[in-house]
């Protein structure tokens, strides 16, 4: 009886350390992962980033392909005021063409609103910048919509008003 008591012995010691090896690795790996609130923050400034160093690949990587860009217009002497929008395959080309570069973005005091697998990231941004030429710098307010496909935070929908 002492073999067999022993071996079970061992064979339960085994799997006892066993599972607590697996708990320590999944409670390691866990402490690691990033929340959903804190990877969509760290997504916001690693894409606005991206368009500050012009790297359209990088920027289009965190935007889904029907994303578009919703900027208010105030009025001027020959329009009145409007909605612009652009398309994700319209900015991306421009910063990859250079015609829109920006030599700094910041984005601040960012707030999550998480709803399930849909996220809406409100904040302040500044930026410096020209399009074909022309001064683009501005500030204010934003929201920027997020929605989680296999298991990525893409970004849809952006709203400067």
């Amino acid at each position: 009886m002492k073999p067999i008591r022993g071996g079970l012995t061992r064979i339960v010691s085994g799997a006892l350390l066993g599972f607590a090896l697996i708990s320590v690795t999944a409670t390691a790996q866990t402490g690691n992962a990033l929340s959903d609130s804190e990877q969509l923050i760290a997504n916001e400034k690693a894409w606005a980033k991206a368009a500050q160093e012009s790297d359209a690949e990088r920027m289009a990587s965190y935007m889904a392909e029907e994303y578009v860009e919703h900027v208010w217009e105030t009025a001027t002497a020959l329009a009145p005021a409007h909605w612009s929008s652009t398309r994700k395959k319209e900015w991306v080309e421009a910063v990859r063409r250079r015609t829109e570069v920006y030599s700094s973005v910041e984005v601040r005091n960012l707030t999550v609103h998480l709803q399930g697998t849909l996220a809406v990231v409100t904040g302040e941004y500044s930026q410096a910048g020209t399009r074909s030429g022309k001064d683009i710098s501005a500030s204010g307010i934003y929201a920027n919509t997020w929605l989680k496909r296999n298991g990525r935070w893409l970004v849809i929908d952006s709203v400067f008003p």
